[in-house]
């Protein structure tokens, strides 16, 4: 899996999350498919109809994922499948995975942890098997809330023998539903709604629906465009000086042509950036997140250096620059910078952190893409 963003040199996390969320909500950078979303409500369902108790939850919940990764290994469709290399050994099994985005789907319907739903299964049986009722007779439902969405479809009579990540019809509108009930502000049930398979697409801001998405959802992405465009350069420098420090002129020089690529990217929309309302930028990400202080004082200090009256500084040739990129490294490491450790840069790969943001781009659009293609199954 191409998980691009994982790797968080310059500290940018912070604000590449808040546009994670506001546009993929409820996703992760391990999900892979949206069937997903409906294998772990499924898996638990059944543990709830076997009332199999709280102690031994975690053991079964183990075995039946390690038995789907199994089955859906045997089909011919494997791309995408938890575990196709790792097996037994998976150390974060789907429903870890997918957890917070089932909460924020509105499948799963309380606000608890995984392992607080675990703990509370024993006292739901007892509930259950003994309600209580008011003076006049009426029953008392508390403590027996749905937790499950009471519209989750049901799963193949066989289930999970002979399961695949493909989503039948009425599982790919029921997921529809979802994301427009709980996820209407956000990109998701727009490229649903779109119908448009996007594979093709390498960012957010590029879907070929831009133009009629609404107002707010345009701004968004303007704004993630013009973040993750100006950062790239700093990663970029980044690998940069890395590749300078170690004598590796071959890399030194693809570096050097990627900068320059940057900067004639830049430049080529400057007009625009010019228009950038910076202070909207900082109101939209302080208002959905925590944004330390160093970050915004870096991210600022950064787009004023490289952004000039209507120029792109030279960042290679430009001291300031590297400066900024490397106290920032070494400020977010303290001795584990690899501009201090020799250790830490021998561990240096090459690429660290080199990936323009694309905020979960690549793995929303996957999910969109199950959906829409399932919504077109017989």
């Amino acid at each position: 899996f191409k998980l691009r963003e994982t790797r968080d040199e310059l500290g940018l996390g912070s604000i590449r999350n808040v546009f994670a969320e506001l546009l993929f909500p409820g996703t992760g950078t391990l999900q892979t498919r949206a069937r997903y979303f409906l294998f772990v409500p499924w898996i638990y369902t059944q543990f709830e109809k076997n009332r199999v108790p709280s102690s031994r939850l975690w053991e079964r919940l183990r075995q039946e994922e390690i038995r789907l990764i199994r089955i859906l290994m045997a089909q011919d469709e494997t791309d995408g499948v938890i575990g196709r290399i790792s097996g037994a050994s998976l150390t974060r099994f789907p429903s870890n995975i997918y957890w917070f985005g089932l909460r924020r789907w509105g499948i799963f319907q309380r606000d608890i942890s995984q392992s607080q739903y675990h703990r509370t299964l024993d006292r739901t049986y007892i509930l259950q098997a003994d309600r209580h009722v008011t003076d006049d007779g009426e029953p008392l439902d508390w403590g027996l809330e749905h937790k499950w969405d009471p519209h989750l479809p049901d799963p193949p009579k066989s289930f999970p023998e002979g399961a695949t990540l493909s989503l039948r019809r009425g599982e790919a509108e029921y997921l529809r539903e979802k994301l427009r009930l709980q996820c209407a502000d956000s990109m998701l049930p727009f490229m649903v709604d779109a119908g448009t398979a996007l594979d093709q697409v390498e960012y957010a801001w590029m879907h070929p629906a831009y133009a009629s998405f609404p107002a707010w959802l345009r701004e968004i992405l303007d704004h993630a465009r013009f973040f993750s465009e100006a950062m790239y350069g700093a990663a970029l420098l980044y690998n940069y000086l890395l590749a300078e420090m170690d004598g590796r002129d071959q890399l030194v020089d693809v570096y050097g042509e990627e900068i320059e690529a940057w900067r004639e990217m830049i430049l080529s929309r400057m007009k625009s950036f010019l228009e950038w309302d910076r202070e909207a930028f900082w109101g939209l990400v302080t208002a959905h997140g925590r944004i330390p202080i160093p970050t915004r004082q870096f991210v600022r200090r950064w787009l004023d250096l490289v952004l000039v009256d209507g120029q792109v500084l030279q960042i290679v040739e430009a001291k300031p620059a590297r400066e900024l990129v490397r106290k920032r490294e070494m400020s977010l490491k303290g001795g584990r910078s690899r501009f201090h450790s020799e250790r830490h840069r021998e561990l240096w790969g090459g690429a660290s952190g080199s990936f323009q943001l694309d905020f979960r781009w690549w793995v929303g659009k996957r999910l969109a893409n199950d959906i829409i293609r399932g919504l077109r199954a017989d």
